[in-house]
């Protein structure tokens, strides 16, 4: 009986010391420093330059205020990061390009003192923005040196052409599993002409580190969870993947992040745009509810989100709040036909061309359009003609959306919302069932038969009536969307 419990003595402290390894206590790290106006841009607070009073501080659970000569100090622990949700007025000074690499993070992998001196320098702007636009951009994806290549020849050489984004939102899933190279994605981020503000996807997780699993992503791209303001808009990014095993996860947000949400909400007036962006879509979020209630009350809420690989549009609170799934810049994961510069078109399931969202924010409204990589801005659905059968994929579109058709000059008539999958994404499945795709140096892309949520279709057996036709559509809703597009259609006899 005492070798028995003796036996049961060590296994319990065996069990205990192992738990205590998975979960480590977090230790606690004293956080002090000024905010001050850095007048030349040189880091340093030097005479002259005034520390700032009332600019928020946090570390992703408290939101504390700097004093009245800039000074603030507060309690933090190893895994969090240390950053000023500023007001619109000022930025970071000698900023990095990447926005939350901005943050100081308290890596679990150095040494770290028990006090961390950290100052912090802002800039004040020229202006503050009334009118501005973002990119929302979803899962980017790359596994490995080709596809980062893939994404530089496509989304990133578009982006380094555009001078009218103020700055990006890049959605989670950087990487597709391979930490090594998210130095890289963070290098050729910062040769974009524009901010990027990045987040955690479940495919940017350390799954080899369980009790700090975003380690390697805050390594490079400093906070997870932060907020900041820019023009009349405010801002919050949140990780919402947890891990239910080493490689399995769940969206949700923990106690903390909740508790950051509130006290970063109590100091944004209710007229202000706030604009929450996660992983996750929040349609599938397990404690959306408690997220939801904390927005109760604001005048104006979008949330951004990336994840599925679909482009999606979701809302909550009956209607007064809207989710853009920004669908995915890799497309169907960099698989299917290349074109002629070794690009996959990798169509996505709903049959939306790999791509982005673009958001025009003026004061505390928005709209926005989906951006076809590659193609004119203009270019905002296809359409498919078969036995008098008119289908339109709009891009952008919700099943709130109102769909006109014209037929040369004639009367507008509406569409109906269709249950089918996109005929373009049936056309590529019976080209790689009859093993015509994936052609010599292409990979097959792997898409099924699930219908889209922007596919819209109206019977016209009037087309064949004669050769030459123009076909208009218009589409509208109350949410922010409103597109044209023409098409020209020639029938041979």
């Amino acid at each position: 009986m005492i070798n028995r419990i003796s036996y049961l003595l060590a296994l319990a402290v065996l069990f205990a010391v192992e738990a205590m390894a998975q979960s480590p206590s977090a230790k606690s790290v004293w956080v002090k420093g000024h905010v001050f106006e850095d007048k030349n841009n040189n880091g340093m607070q030097d005479k002259g330059e005034k520390g700032l009073s009332k600019v928020l501080i946090s570390n992703g659970v408290h939101v504390i205020s700097s004093d009245s000569r800039g000074a603030y100090a507060f309690e933090a622990e190893v895994g969090q990061s240390i950053f000023s949700i500023h007001p619109s007025a000022y930025q970071y000074a000698n900023a990095n390009k990447i926005g939350n690499a901005n943050a100081y993070y308290l890596n679990p992998n150095n040494h770290i003192s028990d006090t961390l001196v950290y100052n912090m320098p802002l800039q004040k702007r020229k202006s503050v923005p009334k009118d501005f636009n973002i990119a929302a951009i979803g899962d980017v994806q790359v596994s490995d040196q080709e596809e980062l290549g893939f994404a530089a020849k496509s989304i990133f050489s578009e982006l380094l052409e555009r001078n009218d984004i103020d700055f990006n939102l890049v959605l989670g899933d950087l990487v597709n599993n391979n930490m090594d190279i998210l130095p890289d994605f963070g290098n050729i981020l910062g040769t974009l002409p524009m901010t990027s503000w990045t987040m955690v996807g479940n495919h940017d997780r350390n799954v080899d580190h369980p009790a700090y699993m975003n380690d390697r992503f805050n390594t490079v791209f400093g906070a997870d969870n932060y907020a900041f303001n820019y023009g009349h808009a405010h801002f919050i990014v949140l990780n919402n993947v947890f891990a239910t095993g080493k490689n399995s996860y769940e969206g949700r947000l923990t106690d903390d992040q909740l508790t950051f949400l509130k006290n970063d909400l109590a100091h944004v007036p209710k007229d202000v745009l706030v604009v929450l962006s996660q992983h996750i879509p929040m349609a599938f979020t397990r404690n959306k509810a408690e997220v939801l209630q904390q927005l109760e009350g604001y005048e104006n809420v979008l949330l951004l989100s990336g994840h599925t690989h679909q482009v999606d549009r979701y809302f909550f609170k009956s209607h007064a709040i809207q989710e853009l799934g920004a669908g995915a810049t890799c497309g169907n994961w960099w698989r299917g036909e290349k074109d002629a510069f070794g690009v996959p078109d990798a169509m996505m399931q709903c049959g939306s061309p790999r791509g982005y969202f673009v958001i025009h924010i003026k004061d505390n409204q928005y709209t926005f359009k989906y951006k076809a990589i590659g193609q004119d801005a203009k270019k905002q659905m296809h359409i498919t003609l078969n036995d008098g059968l008119l289908q339109a994929n709009i891009f952008g579109a919700g099943d709130s959306t109102k769909v006109l058709v014209q037929l040369n000059d004639g009367e507008w008539l509406q569409m109906q919302l269709s249950k089918s999958i996109d005929p373009l994404v049936a056309h590529i499945i019976e080209k790689n069932n009859q093993k015509i795709y994936p052609s010599p140096g292409s990979t097959a892309n792997p898409l099924r038969k699930r219908k889209s949520s922007h596919l819209w279709e109206l019977p016209m057996p009037q087309l064949n009536a004669n050769r030459n036709k123009i076909i208009r559509i218009k589409a509208q809703d109350s949410y922010g969307f409103s597109v044209q597009n023409e098409f020209m259609e020639y029938f041979s006899k």
